[in-house]
């Protein structure tokens, strides 16, 4: 991908106002006024958008990855199965900084009528991983075109990232050794396309999972005083488990506890033997995880006793709360400023979904940005929604984002953005 004219213009505007970029670049990119390197950006995407696999299955996603890396010169290589990184090198000793994206989907039915719809039935990008790949792709060539004055960039396509701990899984292939520093990004249907946010401290939440199994007594219907009907005291456990929340939490703290799935019993006149509840619970403040996991494990307890029944709880903690490096951040909205105009920039409030990305952050100084993707005009259908419809504006913004976000991080001295 040879740097475009579009890149060209950007980097004359921006010698001329002292680092303010031409916003008209970036509203050109926005309102679908796209340039050739958009329109490669945006085919990228839609074929990847055809084809999503999930986690750890993503044969094909590294296959078109590692073709389009070589075709730009670089030697790409394989990390947890089916993961893809490769480097950038100036050539000139200095930092590494990596910069990642997700390549996974998620297991649904895509309804949005697109030509480019998915073709592989039950499986969906619809949280906006095509896009991530795409953008990712753009900056390698930019960068490439490009490079970095000193230092070196290490791009990290990473598998499995919903629910599966691809993170974790790079992470001990080795995917951070030698990294300084990360950045991450994720498209959002909640602000407009050719918005970007990057918050300090919390940007996700971490991500608990729960598995409950409530065992009572079967019995007929018509004569529950003979056993201990679990679906009872499943109802109450429910009730109860709220108050984790709104009498066990902080009130200036965050929290939220979810029970997404209830399967128990087989037919209308049977009390069955057992219940099952499969939920999540997520926080920011890692004293507040502890807490609601230790009174989660007391009301199990207690409330199926008080039935008659009893309960266990399998509790997982899948991934921490994502923590952007206050340095980082505070470089990242610079950049925004420079790179993109001062009007780009906007504020996001911290979001209760997780991210993977976490493993990383907790090991670097990192930032993970929110990049608008929702479109402007029509229904904006969010992330996980079988209609997810992401402005493809969105990918060359965010290209000329972390490629120029990239090469002036290594600018900087060591000592400065966030090492």
């Amino acid at each position: 991908m040879p740097k475009t004219t579009a890149a060209k213009k950007r980097t004359k505007n921006t010698s001329k106002t002292n680092g303010k970029a031409d916003t008209k670049t970036t509203a050109k990119a926005a309102t679908g006024k796209a340039s050739s390197f958009a329109n490669e950006l945006v085919q990228i995407r839609r074929d990847i958008h055809a084809h999503p696999e999930l986690g750890y299955r993503e044969t094909r996603t590294a296959q078109q990855i590692e073709t389009h890396l070589r075709g730009l010169g670089l030697q790409p290589r394989r990390m947890a199965g089916t993961g893809v990184v490769a480097e950038i090198d100036s050539g000139k000793p200095g930092k590494r900084l990596m910069l990642r994206a997700d390549i996974d989907a998620l297991p649904m039915q895509e309804h949005t009528g697109f030509p480019y719809a998915s073709k592989n039935d039950g499986v969906m990008h619809a949280c906006g991983h095509d896009l991530h790949i795409a953008i990712l792709l753009g900056a390698a060539g930019l960068l490439k075109a490009e490079p970095p004055p000193q230092g070196s960039v290490r791009l990290c396509f990473q598998p499995a990232e919903e629910g599966l701990n691809g993170a974790g899984a790079m992470l001990d292939a080795g995917v951070l050794n030698g990294v300084d520093a990360a950045l991450g990004y994720h498209v959002w249907q909640s602000l407009p396309v050719g918005r970007v946010a990057a918050v300090d401290g919390p940007a996700l939440a971490a991500v608990d999972e729960l598995r409950i199994v409530v065992r009572g007594e079967g019995a007929h219907a018509a004569t529950p005083h003979r056993g201990v009907d679990p679906i009872v005291v499943a109802a109450h456990l429910i009730t109860a488990l709220q108050t984790l929340v709104s009498r066990n939490t902080d009130p200036m703290q965050t929290a939220v506890v979810t029970i997404g799935k209830i399967e128990g019993g087989t037919a209308f006149n049977i009390i069955p033997e057992s219940v099952e509840l499969i939920g999540t619970v997520r926080t920011f403040s890692k004293p507040v995880q502890k807490r609601i996991r230790t009174r989660m494990e007391a009301l199990v307890k207690s409330v199926c006793t008080a039935f008659g029944a009893t309960g266990t709880l399998e509790y997982q903690h899948s991934n921490p709360a994502t923590l952007n490096d206050p340095t980082m951040a505070a470089f990242m909205r610079d950049q925004v400023r420079d790179v993109l105009g001062a009007g780009v920039l906007t504020d996001a409030p911290p979001t209760m979904g997780g991210e993977d990305f976490a493993v990383f952050s907790e090991r670097v100084p990192a930032c993970y940005a929110f990049l608008g993707c929702a479109p402007k005009n029509g229904p904006v259908h969010q992330h996980h929604h079988p209609g997810f419809n992401p402005d493809e504006g969105v990918l060359e913004i965010g290209a000329q984002l972390m490629s120029q976000a990239a090469r002036r991080w290594l600018e900087q001295p060591v000592g400065r953005g966030g090492r």
